[in-house]
């Protein structure tokens, strides 16, 4: 599958570009220059990669010279809604300063919530890239102050589709990418994404002493804030044991886990990696768990007979009581509630393990 290059990388390009065209006008009367080819940049392995440069032009901001110039994001095979996005940089020269000063513009998103990388209130252009930002202007400009500024036209737009706003980035899309180099279908990126997540929630669980919410997905998201009202809920998708882990290196003591049963179930079984391909089909272990007789394609056939018949075995809130005490046995968590809710939302079972 054919590998891309993250937003970082484009922005880094954009920049380089941006910064050669302006050198190249320095005490020139030409105003009418265009930068076209490619442009190289080294990423954060020391590789490099050629980026073809889609736009480029001088313009004039208060009098003062600068420079613009623009990438397209390439995400290869990758399914990323940035794909094909113009990336821009303008580049000035910044008076009374040494520094290269870099902020956001159009279509860039704002932090509005501790717990990530970039603090509050500023731009969301991650540090990796805003390093490698800095070294390929500094290539081109290597003293005196530089004003350099990210946008990307339509970034408010597909942020929607992203899960910046889950994070508290409101406002345009991030510049993102510790390697410059975007792997098709990455796991690795789904990963980075809980992580993230978990770091925002932690924020909150400390500030208010409560516990982090996790659940595999939207029906376990939804019902559990039906069932506690307003909370932050972390998607872990089905990276169950990944999740807790980073939950544990990070100190949280309280989790409460919520989804439907036959996904959950399947951490009682001892699987933490709750992909089909990974793990079995849980509906055979939750109908000898519950006493039930019969053949049941799916759990949540299972549910809807227990609403008709009641078994001779235990129940739902037995059977979260034991996801929860099987957590809690794993991770050390001082407590686990688990709630277990059906197609539609409805709570099914609760349980709790406390130490």
């Amino acid at each position: 599958m054919r590998k891309g290059f993250t937003t970082g990388a484009a922005a880094t390009a954009a920049a380089k570009a941006a910064a050669i065209l302006l050198a190249g006008s320095q005490g020139s009367k030409v105003r009418n220059r265009r930068l076209t080819g490619f442009v190289e940049i080294e990423l954060p392995d020391s590789k490099k990669l050629c980026l073809k440069i889609h736009n480029s032009e001088l313009l004039t901001r208060n009098s003062e010279l600068m420079a613009r110039a623009s990438v397209i994001k390439d995400a290869g095979d990758d399914p990323d809604v940035t794909n094909g996005m113009e990336i821009r940089a303008e580049v000035g020269i910044l008076e009374h300063t040494e520094d290269i000063e870099i902020k956001g513009g159009e279509g860039v998103g704002v932090v509005t919530k501790p717990g990530l990388q970039i603090p509050v209130g500023e731009s969301a252009i991650n540090p990796v890239p805003a390093e490698m930002i800095k070294k390929a202007v500094r290539e081109v400009l290597p003293k005196g102050g530089i004003a350099v500024e990210i946008s990307v036209p339509g970034g408010r737009e597909v942020a929607g589709k992203t899960f910046n706003q889950r994070l508290g980035i409101v406002g345009g899309i991030s510049i993102i990418g510790t390697t410059g180099i975007v792997e098709p279908m990455s796991l690795e990126a789904l990963k980075a994404t809980i992580r993230c997540e978990i770091d925002v929630a932690w924020e909150e669980v400390r500030s208010a002493s409560s516990a982090l919410f996790l659940a595999p997905g939207k029906i376990g998201e939804n019902a559990l804030k039906r069932l506690f009202g307003d909370i932050r809920v972390v998607q872990m998708s089905n990276f169950v044991g990944f999740a807790l882990e980073y939950a544990r290196e990070k100190g949280i003591e309280s989790i409460v886990i919520g989804g439907h049963p036959g996904k959950l179930a399947k951490i009682m079984m001892g699987y933490f990696d709750t992909h089909s391909g990974n793990s079995p089909q849980a509906t055979g272990f939750v109908a000898e768990f519950l006493g039930l007789n019969g053949e049941f394609n799916t759990v949540e056939e299972i549910i809807q007979s227990l609403r008709m018949d009641s078994g001779t075995g235990q129940t739902f809130f037995d059977l979260a009581a034991g996801i929860a005490e099987a957590v809690r046995g794993r991770f050390g968590f001082r407590t686990v509630e688990v709630c277990l809710f059906d197609m539609k939302k409805g709570l099914t079972g609760r349980g709790k393990c406390t130490g």
